[in-house]
């Protein structure tokens, strides 16, 4: 774990669907290094929960704050900006373009600052850490579910963010697909990136460590 200011910090954070309370002051503090698994039956809010956190759904009260910046105050440019340079998300549906090959859809992240030399040797190593370096001209569309969700975490190794927000990241997947996918988590985190990380895998909430029940 890596010692740092927090990445990532929520303050009474509540969400409602009509009369009916998905979850309430919630509060959370996730540090460089730290790895949070987030635990709840079907339906009790973990997918937006995880939506919240990346600016993408705004929480009915509560503070989001990603390096001190309230997420859900700031213009929308701004929230853009930050899912482009400082969140990474891994989502269960895989979201590659299928025509596309594994390297246009690795190649899609333009973290800001990183040359494209530099962007083209991430992408080789990310393919690389999830068994697909062979295969980078291969289409998306080709690939097996389990292959797409390792580019989904692939997508990540690329971006290298501050915070990386894991939506159910290993469900379905046999255990050499889910391996890989911890061990590119894994390498985040060693790294200094925050994880917060969705999941009923038993496995994974153990690596994570940190646990909050909705």
């Amino acid at each position: 774990m890596v010692i740092g200011a927090p990445v990532l910090e929520v303050d009474g954070l509540g969400f409602d669907i009509g009369p009916r309370k998905l979850w309430d002051e919630l509060s959370l503090s996730v540090r460089p290094g730290d790895a949070v698994a987030v635990l709840g039956p079907s339906g009790q809010g973990k997918s937006t929960l995880l939506r919240c956190l990346g600016g993408l759904q705004t929480p009915t009260r509560g503070a989001v704050r990603l390096r001190g910046e309230d997420v859900h105050r700031s213009v929308r440019r701004a929230r853009r900006l930050m899912r482009r340079d400082r969140v990474g998300f891994v989502v269960q549906d895989h979201a590659v373009v299928p025509q596309w090959t594994i390297e246009q859809n690795l190649g899609v992240v333009r973290p800001s600052g990183v040359p494209r030399r530099e962007r083209d040797e991430r992408v080789q190593e990310a393919a690389n850490a999830v068994g697909l370096g062979g295969r980078l001209r291969m289409r998306a569309g080709f690939l097996s579910g389990g292959e797409q969700q390792r580019v989904t975490a692939a997508r990540v190794l690329v971006q290298r963010p501050l915070l990386v927000l894991a939506d159910e990241p290993t469900a379905s997947l046999d255990e050499m697909s889910a391996a890989l996918v911890r061990d590119a988590l894994e390498q985040l985190r060693s790294a200094g990136s925050a994880i917060v990380v969705a999941t009923h895998d038993a496995t994974m909430q153990a690596w994570a460590g940190g646990r909050i029940a909705l």
